[in-house]
């Protein structure tokens, strides 16, 4: 495979240009690289994995982006769109419907802070935390090798489940880190995404030629049944990624788990964290005594709660969460209690 050095953006933008054929931007820091990359590529006519050049149009706001993805996904469109912080947060309320219309699409997110009491461009996960509860299942990359193949893996995975994907890394961290990366060829995306898949995604979009019914006003009875039936998707979604992640590993050689597992396997002492701080306690526990392991998660929505537990040691006494956010006024933050509830689930 051809290798070359590039960012996190380009890493994650390229493959979802590959994969689209519609993308609406508004850029915001740290996360505008991979739209603008998007729309040059566009305007220099380069394909996509199907030999189109994706349209791409850029709104007035981040809200206005993810209704005119809304727009073309009712439509049976792949599309994508990329964001961060307070972007995300404007996106939210079409989060909602594209999960519930059980919609297969991918946005890329470079997570950064939300402001509070002060505005900060930098990275934490606050913004990917805010929208957990959207139905979206998210992904997490740790470097800028893992954003161009986590991209890849999501876009096959959506499809499949006909579940949204949130993919995120770190702003700035990885989105502007330059790293010798493998490329992953249009031969490759085209075995992870068949075109029969996507075509499946087409017949499913609106169109005057088979009327359909959707987005009614239901009471509460009929609703929450709805809601509860959509638990076989999230249910399938582990097994999904998982088995994509076997077919990418056969394909290009990089095996990445739901959850990987680092360190001596009598480690009493485990570190539990999503994103980019995982490449600095990789290289810090080869120096430290051989009683601490790293579980770094890749798939956070729906939790793998089977895999967590199998790469946890069973001599693992200590375990500590970097969570990287804050959530006021709970009794902990938010992959610290998934972690907590997932231990409860040992037999």
């Amino acid at each position: 495979m051809t290798k070359m050095i590039v960012d996190g953006n380009w890493a994650a933008a390229d493959v979802a240009y590959r994969c689209s054929e519609f993308s609406a931007i508004y850029p915001i820091t740290p996360s505008s690289t991979m739209g603008e990359l998007v729309d040059e590529w566009a305007f220099q006519h380069r394909k996509n994995i199907w030999g189109a050049i994706p349209g791409v149009i850029e709104m007035q706001s981040e809200g206005g982006a993810v209704g005119a993805i809304h727009g073309a996904l009712q439509m049976g469109a792949m599309c994508t769109t990329f964001t961060a912080s307070q972007g995300l947060l404007l996106m939210i309320p079409n989060m909602y419907k594209i999960a519930g219309e059980q919609t297969p699409f991918v946005m890329h997110v470079a997570a950064r802070s939300i402001a509070t009491h002060a505005l900060s461009i930098f990275g934490d996960h606050s913004d990917v935390m805010s929208v957990r509860g959207t139905g979206f299942a998210i992904l997490s990359a740790h470097n800028v090798q893992a954003a161009h193949d986590m991209a890849a893996i999501a876009h096959a995975a959506t499809l499949r489940a006909r579940v949204p994907f949130l993919h995120f890394f770190d702003g700035f961290r990885t989105s502007h880190e330059e790293s010798k990366i493998e490329y992953i060829p249009d031969d490759v995306l085209r075995k992870l995404i068949p075109t029969e898949l996507m075509l499946a995604a087409r017949a499913r979009g609106m169109t005057p030629e088979k009327p359909s019914i959707r987005g009614t006003a239901q009471n509460p009875d009929v609703f929450f049944q709805g809601r509860e039936a959509s638990n076989k998707l999230y249910d399938a979604v582990p097994n999904i990624v998982a088995e994509i992640m076997e077919e990418f590993a056969k394909l290009t050689g990089r095996k990445y788990g739901l959850v990987d597992y680092v360190g001596p396997k009598t480690a009493k002492n485990v570190i539990v964290v999503m994103g980019s701080a995982s490449e600095t306690i990789h290289e810090t526990i080869a120096h430290l005594p051989k009683g601490t392991g790293m579980i770094i998660v890749h798939l956070y929505r729906p939790f793998p709660t089977a895999a967590f537990l199998d790469a946890l040691p069973k001599t693992a006494k200590n375990i500590t969460v970097l969570d990287r956010t804050k959530e006021p006024g709970s009794i902990g933050d938010p992959l610290y209690l998934d972690v907590v509830a997932a231990l409860d689930q040992r037999k």
